[in-house]
């Protein structure tokens, strides 16, 4: 699996997929993947390596576990409200919201993208940061994985969200002046701070909540379950599989494939009696 590489080229994706590799039993999987997390630990504090690649490795129980909560997304129509919902008034919330959903990106992702990420022209946005915390500060680090720095194309939709938002800032940053503290990035506070993860959550929670029933919705909704509904329209749209992993910036289509499992089951159904009603059914 890993070859001739050097210990400064392995990197998350390496790994995750080599445990999801293994053909064996996810206790075993798991106890294969300590052993790894404690060599490359090592390996950092001795200074061969920068960042321990076994940070965010996914293993087989470890995605059916974490990912398999299924009931976190929403359907086309539920999806369509929220929508509506949200372009009801605009705010940089409101923003963000959309564009995850539209998306799929990650909110970290989301928030740590600069307008020099977004291609106007092309209609498309280059994620290769992601909005980190540590030590009582914010600061841009490297995605989850390698496959996570990733190009994603976006419709005239989404521009027309970001060309708005965008408007809407250079107003703001007029009013602040100088004191707007990251020109360059696309979600600010409205004073030009680093958006806060954690109120982005707070305030999605908020928003849930305060429109439970205009949605139908009888289940919890985190902000994550933005990403499964992209995946999961795109699934129902009939795309590829690995097109869907590429576009979430997974590390393995298999893993895609575990995470929305029984969405794909019901695709792969409605295919077949797409050609079974071509074959048999005259009208």
């Amino acid at each position: 699996m890993f070859g001739n590489k050097k210990l400064k080229d392995i990197n998350t994706s390496d790994i995750t997929q080599f445990l999801i590799s293994l053909d064996c039993k996810p206790l075993t999987a798991n106890k294969i993947k300590t052993v790894f997390h404690s060599i490359m630990k090592y390996a950092v504090t001795q200074k061969y390596i920068s960042e321990n690649p076994c940070c965010g490795a996914v293993w087989k129980e470890n995605t059916e576990r974490d990912y398999g909560k299924f009931d976190n997304v929403l359907n086309l129509q539920q999806a369509r409200i929220l929508i509506s919902i949200l372009q009801r008034e605009y705010s940089v919330f409101n923003t963000i919201i959309e564009l995850l959903l539209l998306t799929g990106m990650r909110s970290g992702e989301c928030l740590g993208l600069r307008w020099s990420s977004i291609d106007f022209e092309d209609k498309t946005i280059f994620i290769d940061k992601t909005l980190s915390y540590s030590n009582n500060m914010w600061y841009l680090s490297s995605p989850k994985t390698m496959i996570s720095t990733r190009t994603i194309s976006i419709d005239d939709n989404a521009i027309k969200l970001l060309r708005k938002h965008q408007e809407e800032q250079n107003k703001q940053k007029k009013i602040v002046g100088l004191a707007w503290q990251q020109p360059e990035m696309v979600f600010t506070s409205c004073v030009g701070h680093w958006y806060d993860r954690s109120l982005l959550n707070s305030q999605f929670r908020r928003l849930i909540a305060k429109h439970k029933d205009e949605l139908k919705l009888d289940h919890n909704l985190t902000i994550h379950g933005l990403r499964h509904t992209n995946a999961a329209l795109l699934l129902y749209a009939g795309e590829d599989i690995e097109n869907i992993s590429a576009h979430l910036g997974h590390a393995s289509s298999d893993i895609t494939s575990r995470v929305y499992a029984h969405m794909y089951a019901e695709v792969k159904i409605r295919m077949a009696k797409t050609v079974s009603n071509a074959l048999f059914n005259e009208n």
